[in-house]
């Protein structure tokens, strides 16, 4: 192994927090609530490899596509490495079905998921199958938490 290969290794895998000779593992954790640059809303649990959760989804391809309150129920596996690749799927209670397929990353100490995801809305026949499936990309950030105003402040 070359030292630039071990250079590359040791940075992408540690961290030093500036105050000490203390070095620490960074990972990206995937479980959390979400938010991506639609409004979406994606509230994720990892239990070893497994993910599940739910999505709540601010847009539909058509009317009544993902169902009543446009929330579905999250299924998928994640990857066990510091930043680790993960895939998703919700099935909406209107038929169609979206995947996602991405990657936890930590930009700055803040973990941030890149994916990619594939809508499938049911075809009313083969000839339509063409235009059953869109294709497209997402980032999702940590929603960040509500803070309470205090009493008597407007």
């Amino acid at each position: 192994m070359t030292l630039l290969y071990l250079y590359y290794v040791f940075t992408l895998t540690f961290k030093y927090n500036g105050t000490a000779p203390d070095w620490q593992v960074q990972r990206c954790n995937v479980s959390g609530v979400w938010l991506n640059e639609l409004g979406s809303v994606l509230n994720l649990s990892a239990d070893g490899p497994r993910l599940s959760g739910t999505f709540h989804s601010s847009v539909e391809s058509s009317s009544g596509a993902t169902g009543e309150g446009m929330i579905g129920k999250v299924l998928g596996i994640v990857g066990q490495s510091d930043q680790p690749t993960f895939t998703m799927s919700v099935l909406w209670e209107g038929g169609s079905v979206s995947t996602w397929a991405g990657q936890c990353f930590l930009q700055s100490h803040h973990p941030v998921l890149r994916t990619i995801w594939l809508l499938r809305t049911e075809a009313s026949s083969e000839d339509q199958n063409w235009s059953a499936t869109r294709i497209g990309e997402n980032t999702f950030h940590p929603k960040k938490p509500r803070h309470n105003q205090p009493s008597g402040s407007k």
